[in-house]
């Protein structure tokens, strides 16, 4: 008996979920959603020019290697993201906005570790921010399954990378001036350790 109470129970609450995910998603989230869907490929992208930069100019495979990592998991997620706007029969004009995809001009004079790292940062702080946007904005109209799937796929991810990102910041400027240089060359040998050599991903 307890069995089929517990069947019910499951059955009843698959069927909320199941109700849930197939009506149409709300215009208003759905914009959102189509514009951070934009956002999480553009990141891929500029992720991958700054690994194109470190991996040549400078000769930082480490570097390289770390951002080509995180500029394929942010395309993982951008279009995983699609699909699930799409599944979700999003009324939008289309899954990803009008302006499309560009390199942020702050990535385009980037030479220096130090710099890539901030404009880094700084593009995953932005789309952190449309997170969170979409997020209020699906609380809005008690959107449970759009704020369950920003949760589990995308807010935490982001709050790693920033991390990540932040601490390799960090140990680069409490290092003195005159040993900087020597500590951005050891942290590279690390992440090269970590990473594997991925440039062949990009020159190939």
């Amino acid at each position: 008996m307890q069995i089929i109470y517990s069947l019910i129970v499951f059955l009843s609450i698959f069927a909320i979920a199941l109700s849930s995910t197939s009506k149409t998603l709300d215009h208003t989230v759905g914009e959102c959603l189509s514009k951070l869907a934009t956002d999480e490929i553009t990141i891929s992208y500029n992720y991958l020019q700054l690994a194109s930069k470190f991996g040549t100019n400078k000769a930082y495979p480490g570097f390289s290697s770390l951002f080509t990592k995180l500029s394929d998991e942010f395309s993982s997620k951008g279009h995983e993201l699609v699909k699930f706007i799409a599944l979700r029969k999003a009324n939008v004009d289309r899954l990803i906005t009008k302006d499309g995809i560009s390199i942020r001009s702050g990535l385009t004079g980037v030479n220096e570790i130090g710099v890539g790292l901030t404009e880094a940062v700084n593009q995953n702080d932005v789309v952190y921010k449309q997170i969170r946007n979409c997020h209020e904005r699906a609380d809005d109209v008690k959107e449970a399954n759009v704020q369950d799937y920003l949760e589990s796929h995308l807010l935490d991810h982001h709050i790693e990378v920033t991390k990540l990102l932040s601490d390799i910041q960090q140990r680069i400027r409490d290092a003195q001036p005159s040993e900087q240089q020597l500590i951005m060359f050891m942290i590279d040998e690390e992440l090269l350790q970590t990473y594997g050599d991925r440039r062949k991903d990009i020159f190939a």
